[in-house]
């Protein structure tokens, strides 16, 4: 299988793109595929509830000073390249970089992602130095949506950035597809995913995240869903949807 590098974003934070990356990740690697998470969020959030909030080494040292990305092993068939909070006063170092300071994942990657068969990428809540490297980095992009109107404002700005990247730097990093995360049992949810398959059509995920209670506790008690009640609405959620992202 050629290894897929795959970007989970949104310009807006509290969507579900750590959950997402977290429990889609562990999904995949029950299903026996090798997985490799990054953390290029300055949040460090997917780090922290992973439990390995204080790395020797983070994704910011790797970029700094040329390392190769540090790989810690979370799981059978998961690993993680974690962030550190020197992420934010380190953005503007990478700038200062000029063309090189975009391309530091792509090319911390060129010679590791032949070891994985899906990398997963969470992304900051903006469009910044740090989201650019992971586009640029990106075979295709995973854009995580509630239902309501701020997660869906600025989707054209996402969009058009993507096209740029391509146009400019001769890419091909695509969207996978929209996936609607935090969805209840509600005419507004409802509506919502009605609307957004009329615009998006056979790009939205067939399946969907409910919101659920045990996913709250999940990332609470810094587990995955499936290692904290693989019962529930939110393991069963996560498992099929990785099985659409299986035969994509």
């Amino acid at each position: 299988m050629i290894p897929q590098v795959i970007a989970i974003l949104n310009h807006k934070g509290g969507v579900g793109k750590t959950t997402t990356t977290f429990n889609l990740s562990k999904a995949l690697s029950l299903m026996t595929q090798k997985v490799l998470m990054i953390d290029i969020d300055p949040q460090a959030n997917l780090t922290i509830i992973t439990g390995e909030e204080n790395p020797q080494k983070s994704i910011y040292d790797a970029f700094c000073d040329d390392e190769p990305l540090p790989i810690i092993n979370i799981a059978p068939n998961l690993d993680l390249v974690p962030a550190s909070l020197d992420l934010s006063a380190g953005e503007a170092k990478f700038i200062a970089m000029g063309i090189a300071g975009y391309f530091k994942l792509k090319n911390g990657l060129a010679n590791i992602k032949k070891n994985y068969d899906y990398v997963f990428i969470d992304c900051p809540p903006s469009l910044g130095i740090l989201t650019l490297n992971s586009l640029i980095a990106s075979d295709s992009v995973i854009i995580v949506l509630n239902p309501e109107f701020l997660s869906i404002k600025g989707l054209t700005t996402i969009v058009s950035t993507i096209d740029n990247l391509n146009k400019d730097l001769n890419l091909s990093c695509s969207i996978m597809g929209y996936l609607i995360a935090q969805t209840e049992r509600t005419l507004l949810s409802k509506g919502f995913e009605v609307e957004l398959k009329k615009t998006f059509k056979k790009k939205v995920f067939e399946n969907v995240i409910r919101r659920s209670v045990a996913l709250k506790e999940a990332t609470a008690s810094k587990k995955d869903i499936f290692s904290y009640n693989r019962n529930s609405t939110g393991a069963l959620d996560y498992l099929e949807l990785a099985k659409e992202i299986l035969v994509l």
